[in-house]
């Protein structure tokens, strides 16, 4: 059983990140540590709950490190800077949205996916905040995750990874995560996240997995029964008054990107 670093960013949601700590704690894998790299305006360390939560983890063999970051320069520089503070030189790391619940047996059936021959896993995503909203037909397609591209950068097609019509226990391919997914710690040396993007960090994930797919030839594999339920919650995110226009500005610089990638190196 591989020893697995856990990355956890979280911004004002001590609530959810309470939810996610005990999840962990369920965990069938037990083999992990955790790093918290907090953006809060007050340390979630503050409330007694979340010491109690770190406390016992601690006590359960898992070495775990706690960062307040002051500076808050944006999600993308949040995830490149707890990669820096990962000094427990495990062979596998884990990101987990702060948000999420994941089932029990997720480590397990992501490392699994490892085990298989692929170099980053990803389970799926459902929102549990808004378990009926209707996922778009074009969204829904038989290979989640898979992204199609023209040569001028837009995107022709894609799947989709909240849908439950692929509860069924595959492991499939895929050229991007969205989010949660379990890698080899090779490929978290090689790739960062996109520090050009804006505070946001919309397809700050895209970048991040299309990099591995086009530079690298990293694998990426979906197993379609690991759950991690979404809270959706927007307590951490980017709530500015131009947040629109950010997400528009990520978006063209994403398209550009994505161009000239295409015509680098071909199709995924």
């Amino acid at each position: 059983m591989k020893r697995i670093t856990v990355y956890v960013n979280t911004k004002d949601r001590s609530t959810e990140i309470a939810l996610l700590l005990q999840s962990l704690r369920t965990q069938q894998y037990k083999c992990w540590d955790l790093i918290i790299l907090d953006e809060s305006e007050q340390p979630i360390m503050n409330q007694y709950f979340i010491q109690l939560l770190v406390n016992q983890i601690k006590l359960e063999n898992h070495y775990v490190r706690y960062h307040h970051n002051t500076l808050r320069l944006g999600v993308c520089h949040a995830r490149n800077m707890i990669i820096s503070l990962d000094y427990f030189d495990n062979p596998l790391s884990l990101r987990l949205d702060d948000d999420v619940i994941i089932e029990s047996d997720y480590l397990t059936k992501l490392s699994h996916v490892i085990s298989k021959g692929y170099d980053i896993a990803s389970g799926v995503t459902p929102l549990i905040g808004r378990p009926t909203i209707k996922r778009h037909i074009s969204h829904v397609m038989p290979i989640i995750n898979r992204k199609k591209f023209d040569k001028f950068g837009n995107i022709i097609s894609y799947g989709d990874d909240c849908g439950h019509k692929y509860i069924e226990n595959k492991i499939i391919p895929a050229n991007e995560f969205r989010s949660c997914a379990l890698m080899k710690k090779v490929v978290v040396d090689k790739i960062g996240y996109e520090n050009n993007l804006s505070p946001t960090g919309f397809r700050e994930e895209a970048f991040f997995s299309l990099r591995a797919q086009w530079q690298h030839k990293f694998k990426i594999g979906v197993h379609t029964t690991a759950m991690a339920y979404h809270f959706a919650s927007p307590a951490g995110g980017c709530r500015s008054g131009d947040y629109g226009q950010r997400v528009q500005s990520d978006n063209s610089y994403f398209y550009k990107w994505v161009k000239k990638m295409y015509k680098k190196f071909g199709d995924l």
